[in-house]
């Protein structure tokens, strides 16, 4: 009966190593605002990823948001990445703060319309 446990932890113990290691921190390529307290943040991931926001840090002065993706791909691919847009919802407006992206330390970049139309006329 010992030995099942043992084996049970160890088991338990390397999903949760390959979870950690599969959920990595994704680079946030723009953010537009939906509302005072409500941000969208676009990632670029690979098809069937599960993206989302797992960390809003505020100051009076920035907005730190960590976006993570779990990504498993077995088998060929066709490398092609897909648009992520994950909400991140704030305890405060976000008035004139900068948004940074926790994975880079960088200021992100403010968008006025969702993708593909990122670059399209009358969307800066």
């Amino acid at each position: 009966m010992r030995r099942r446990w043992i084996v049970l932890a160890v088991i338990v113990a390397l999903v949760f190593t390959a979870y950690r290691m599969l959920d990595a921190r994704s680079t946030i390529d723009y953010y537009r605002v939906v509302d005072p307290q409500t941000l969208m943040v676009g990632t670029t991931e690979g098809a069937g990823a599960w993206t989302r926001v797992t960390s809003v840090a505020e100051t009076p002065s920035t907005v730190t948001i960590i976006v993570t993706s779990f990504w498993i791909q077995i088998g060929a691919s066709t490398e092609m990445a897909y648009f992520a847009e994950s909400v991140a919802h704030l305890q405060q407006p976000l008035a004139d703060r900068t948004v940074i992206d926790g994975s880079t330390g960088l200021p992100v970049d403010r968008v006025t319309c969702p993708p593909p139309s990122l670059s399209a006329s009358g969307c800066p």
